[in-house]
């Protein structure tokens, strides 16, 4: 049913191309860069939606 295409962790991780170079560190970096900014803004917009709750109240 599954069938990943990476061995081991450390191949996940450095994700190495064809021609030997590794391209794992821009991968994860982006991914990280838009997780956290989903995350931060879900945090903004719960903490609006409390505050505007507060004031409905």
């Amino acid at each position: 049913m599954f069938n990943f295409a990476f061995s081991s962790m450390s191949e996940a991780i450095l994700m190495e191309s064809q021609n030997g170079q590794n391209h794992g560190i821009y991968v994860w970096s982006v991914f990280l860069i838009v997780f956290g900014a989903l995350i931060l803004t879900f945090i903004i917009y719960k903490n609006k939606i409390r505050n505007l709750s507060k004031k409905i109240k």
